[in-house]
């Protein structure tokens, strides 16, 4: 990289004030000085106790899908399924348990049964985002659609509490649930994102501004990175408060052995109310972003689909854009599938039997620290001046480094790599608190490299990238797991991915992206 690189780089990563460059003036930046931006209104206090009030509306029902309806899915599977080559119960507890459960036509490992559901829904998810992402941007979509997301999302988690039945049909009305779920969490969470960029511009967009040249280039990143981190923060607080009443349930409704998993499914239903209690809420707090208008002549079910092939074929246009976008992904894709590795390793550790009130807690913790990260992130950010990328740098190893431990578990002769209860506590505190960080830095920084008025269509690249690696690599895992019985094994595919991601990363030019940002998406 040649000098003037360097010292550019250092210019965005440290509180520089000096003018910049002149910037070409387009016929849509003279529209924009006319016209009074509509993204101003999100510079003030309603408008951001709103989208909080939403984010904490998502967090109860999130947080119950991703940590009790597969533990409800896997507790069921096991008490339902054998052990391979015998009629007899599936063992209890253990770390290499053989358990087969029906699954379509034939029968496979019982943890191999949430790893695919995990691929169905993944898939449906990014099919639903391409919709969302393809139209949010435009008239008023945008808020309607979050809202519609977040009510549904509520709704499909109040029938889990009459789902007691130990028997393969309310086994498969679990798992159909899930992944109902998971696919409507993926309208909302384009919907929430694209809301960012917009905070982050009602405070200035960096060097064309006069707030952003008064107050340094950190101060939109510093804006982004607080919203990215506050919007987390509160929907952990509302999966916190779920979590609570799910410890209050498993405590004082009697033990595993006493209830089983029902626990988990009143807690779910419980959540779910939550959830569209708040909704209401944030629906009027919340302002609404008039976006661009749909021609008259417009195809609006063909609209989604266009808009996504005509953002792929820019992808040279926002190069920097899509790389960090396939970084991302393939980071959020290791982080997402070994949460879930490492929850069903628990089980398997702790033991089935008693394990309600321990995984309790494991869940309650878990968001703790989630949230401890994120916010010493929000704190440290404006106070140290580390060039932009090296946070990701820092998040990534700690996060590579907690998914290797698990790997050189794989051998039955070597007594470490989460085999002992005590190594479980210190990887979630590392590994939860620097993924919540790594994720607002990711929403803070991938804001300043998208255009304007495309911000859920960018955000929905995200997800809809997913449909690439997110249901693979949850069917890759599956038939690892089906065939060795052994957790650790499917960590592999996590590890290699989150190694590409970090290169991905490295390759991220963070001024040319933002120079690229300035160019509008024209159709």
């Amino acid at each position: 990289m040649n000098a003037q690189g360097t010292s550019s780089r250092e210019a965005l990563a440290g509180d520089s004030t000096e003018p910049s460059k002149a910037v070409q003036t387009t016929e849509h930046d003279v529209e924009d000085q006319e016209q009074p931006d509509p993204s101003t209104q999100f510079n003030s206090k309603r408008a951001l106790w709103g989208y909080l009030v939403l984010c904490f509306s998502t967090g109860p029902t999130s947080s119950m899908v991703n940590n009790y309806v597969t533990a409800a899915i896997l507790s069921a599977a096991n008490l339902l399924g054998h052990e391979e080559g015998s009629n007899k119960p599936c063992p209890r507890r253990g770390t290499n348990i053989s358990c087969l459960v029906k699954f379509g036509p034939g029968e496979i490992d019982y943890n191999s049964y949430t790893l695919y559901l995990r691929a169905i829904s993944r898939a449906t998810e990014g099919v639903v985002s391409i919709v969302t992402a393809g139209i949010a941007d435009y008239s008023n979509y945008r808020k309607t659609m979050m809202m519609a997301s977040i009510l549904l999302f509520g709704a499909l988690a109040l029938p889990f509490a009459g789902l007691t039945g130990q028997n393969y049909s309310h086994l498969t009305a679990l798992a159909v649930l899930y992944c109902l779920l998971t696919t409507v969490g993926g309208v909302y969470m384009v919907a929430e994102g694209s809301y960012i960029p917009i905070f982050m511009r009602s405070t200035g967009w960096f060097r064309d501004s006069v707030v952003a040249g008064q107050t340094g280039e950190r101060s939109v990143w510093s804006k982004g990175v607080s919203v990215s981190v506050l919007a987390l923060v509160s929907s952990n607080v509302g999966g916190l408060t779920a979590l609570i009443i799910g410890v209050i349930l498993v405590y004082g409704r009697g033990s595993y052995v006493q209830v089983g998993y029902f626990n988990y499914l009143l807690a779910i239903t419980i959540g779910g109310c939550i959830t569209i209690l708040f909704a209401f809420l944030g629906q009027y707090l919340l302002p609404s972003v008039r976006g661009k208008e749909i021609e008259r002549k417009q195809n609006l079910l063909l609209l989604p689909v266009r808009n996504w092939i005509h953002v792929v074929r820019c992808a040279p246009r926002y190069s920097e854009a899509f790389k960090l976008c396939i970084g991302w992904v393939l980071w959020n894709t290791g982080y997402s599938n070994h949460l879930q590795l490492i929850s069903a390793l628990f089980l398997q550790v702790t033991g089935f039997t008693r394990n309600s009130g321990v995984y309790s807690v494991w869940s309650f913790t878990n968001v703790i620290f989630a949230c401890m990260g994120s916010l010493i992130f929000m704190y440290l950010y404006p106070r140290l001046q580390v060039p932009v990328k090296s946070w990701a740098y820092g998040f990534f190893l700690v996060n590579i480094l907690c998914v290797l431990w698990g790997c050189i578990g794989i051998s039955n002769e070597v007594t470490i790599g989460y085999k002992h209860q005590a190594e479980f506590w210190v990887e979630q505190v590392l590994f939860m608190s620097t993924s919540s960080a790594l994720r607002a830095y990711n929403r803070a920084l991938y804001s300043s490299l998208i255009p304007k008025h495309s911000e859920a269509q960018f955000f929905g690249l995200e997800i809809t990238l997913d449909l690439a690696t997110g249901w693979i690599n949850p069917l890759v895992m599956g038939v690892i797991q089906n065939r060795t019985h052994n957790l650790r094994f499917p960590m592999i595919p996590n590890l290699l991915l989150m190694v590409v991601g970090l290169g991905l990363y490295w390759l991220v030019d963070v001024p040319k992206g933002i120079e690229q940002a300035k160019v509008p998406l024209a159709l």
